[in-house]
This record gives structure tokens, sequence and C-alpha cells, in this order.
């Protein structure tokens, strides 16, 4: 029989919500790292189905996709390195990002308290920052049968924040034409006209008008 969040609550002498927003890893609940411990064991005791959990997440700062290898750390309150491995960043934001292709020894997810620490080795904008996090979301299985976890950046210095910012920019840029390599630029003409590509509006005298005789 599967056990559901009311009968972990009851065990635990819990309010039910108190259980919901432990498990959802609710950003704004505050709890103890005891009372967390103990709602995350008993839930692992008793045979409670975390894929099941179901939070709706809305984010407060619009992402870009740029799908790059990382380096992550995971540790304990305590300082203890529970594990490390590697990462896909799938997408970006000054407040955080989505994780995929985890690649952990472990290949598990504490159930005490953590934090994430993430580097990003292959991206120069932003060599030497290490960005601490806090799961916010865990998703993707009934997708890909793996799991996906949205982070969110906690103590960044605003210098961090600068620097993701920037490089956000940098990649918003380049897909929509800006900065681009072989971007055509608008070339201005003596009439006060754009030409872009070095085309010519048609009847126009000039390299990019049509030979042809004239009625």
């Amino acid at each position: 029989m599967k056990v559901n969040q009311q009968a972990i609550a009851e065990i635990l002498g819990l309010d039910r919500t108190t259980v919901t927003k432990i498990l959802n890893r609710d950003p704004k609940y505050s709890a103890s790292p005891t009372t967390r411990e103990r709602v995350f064991r008993a839930a692992e005791m008793l045979g409670y189905d975390f894929a099941t959990i179901r939070r709706p997440f809305k984010r407060e700062h619009g992402r870009t996709e740029m799908n790059s290898p990382c380096e992550i750390t995971l540790t304990l309150d305590d300082g203890t390195v529970f594990d490390a491995g590697t990462a896909v960043v799938r997408n970006l934001s000054v407040g955080g990002a989505l994780l995929t292709g985890l690649n952990l020894g472990k290949q598990v997810l504490p159930l005490r308290s953590f934090t994430i620490l993430i580097q990003f080795p292959e991206i120069p904008e932003l060599a030497g920052l290490v960005g601490e996090c806090e799961v916010v979301r865990l998703a993707g299985f009934a997708e890909t049968g793996a799991p996906e976890l949205g982070v969110r950046f906690v103590n960044a210095t605003h210098r961090d924040r600068r620097r993701i910012a920037d490089l956000v920019r940098k990649l918003v840029d380049l897909k929509v034409g800006r900065g681009s390599v072989g971007e055509q630029r608008a070339s201005p003409r003596a009439d006060g006209n754009a030409v872009r590509g070095g085309a010519a509006p048609a009847g126009a005298d000039g390299p990019g008008a049509e030979a042809g005789p004239r009625s």
C-alpha cells in the first residue's frame, strides 16, 4: 500500500502542510534541519514515492538555453561533501539554472538539507565563478526517465550576478542575430534608406540593380 503525505504527518505528529512543504523543498518555508531530516527519513522508510511530487513552480527570472557542461558538488549543511560529478546546464538565468544529464558517483540525492556548488569550466565568461544553489524543483522523470534539477542561486555576490546577466544577454543577442558571425547589417544609401545584404531594391541603380532594358 502506497503511503501518502498525510500518513507521514500523522506518524511524525506534524501538520500535513509542514510535510508537504518540506518534501517539495519549498524555498519560502523555514524548518529546522532536524525536522527536515525526520520527514525525509520517514518518507524513505515508509516507501513514499518521491516522483509523485508535483509542485507549481514560478520562475523569478527569464532563462536562456545554453546546454553547457558543468561540474557540481553536493554539500551538506555541516560542510561535508556528499557527492560530486558533472551535469549539463540546460538553461541559465541570473536567478538559477536547470541541470540535466546528472552524473554523480552515488546516483542519489541526500535526504538531509544540502546545497549544490556549480562551476563552469567551459564558459570563459564565468571562469572561477562558483555558484551556490538550492534545489527548488525536481522534474523530468515522466518525460525522459532521468531527473532534472531546477536550482536557485543563493548567497551570490553582485559581481557574480552581473557576470551571469552579461552572459545571458550575450546568448540572447546571438539567438536573435545581433552580433553573430556572418550577420547581414543594414548599409546606408545616399538617399537615407537602408539596404540589407548588399541587395538594392527593384529599379535602383548600382551594384545590386538588375541589368536590363528600361521601358
